[in-house]
């Protein structure tokens, strides 16, 4: 069990909202010898989902999160934050708790019945298609943005050359030396010692092999089922029924 807590930063509209397992009054005195501001719980929700639930938060309210102080700083106002927890109740009332069994009903074995269309099934395969689109449509902006990055960023490091950088602009400095074992040069240099250094690795053709010797178990007994089921949307909308 643990909580995810927000502390409100003095009186600015700042606020700490993080998970802990501890109790929130233990988290506020933690925090409290390195932090300048005086800190107060605003709210709290105790849950076993505590980790879940910040990621949550991180993802839903990231435009509001500050870029001092730390990750979990947010610049909101009471209202907001009232808002931001009320949410969040919700979502471990209700959406958490439906995504778990969408991820159970991921490994059932469907029945060969199709249900009838309805407005709802409608409304959300319409809501699918446009979150889908614009889904898309940020991806292909993010990936133009990483190319003409990558254009820039060469011309910068174009400009350093084997210099370490350039003052006020960038660097380009060498970072700490990784060293592993490369295989292709052991068996360059001594194809005997390459070999004693091979880890063996389980093979089904060999379970299957030995099976056959052995007649103790089949083959299908070692064979555990792992099921899934592709979600599609349908390519073209008729009448709801």
């Amino acid at each position: 069990m643990g909580f995810v807590y927000a502390f409100r930063l003095g009186r600015e509209d700042l606020f700490k909202i993080g998970q802990t397992t501890m109790t929130p009054d233990k988290r506020r005195s933690s925090l409290q010898t390195s932090c300048p501001h005086e800190l107060a719980l605003f709210d709290a929700i105790e849950t076993d989902e505590h980790q879940a639930l910040e990621k949550y938060i991180k993802v839903m309210w990231s435009d509001d999160r500050s870029e001092e102080g730390g990750t979990e700083i947010y610049h909101l106002a009471e209202s907001q934050v009232t808002e931001v927890f009320a949410t969040c109740r919700r979502w471990l009332d209700k959406e958490l708790p439906d995504q778990k069994l969408a991820q159970e009903l991921e490994q059932a074995e469907p029945e060969s019945t199709i249900l009838p269309r309805n407005e709802r099934a409608a409304e959300l395969r319409r809501d699918w298609l446009e979150l889908d689109r614009k889904q898309r449509d940020i991806r292909t902006a993010l990936e133009w943005l990483g190319a003409e990055k990558a254009i820039v960023e060469t011309e910068l490091k174009l400009a350093i050359g084997t210099s370490s950088g350039i003052e006020g602009v960038a660097t380009w400095a060498q970072t700490c030396e990784t060293r592993r074992v490369s295989p292709d040069l052991v068996k360059a240099a001594d194809p005997e010692l390459f070999e004693q250094c091979l880890q063996p690795r389980f093979e089904a053709a060999k379970l299957r092999a030995a099976l056959k010797l052995t007649g103790q178990y089949t083959y299908e007994s070692f064979q555990e089922v792992r099921r899934s089921r592709e979600f599609r949307i349908t390519d073209d909308e008729q009448p709801a029924a």
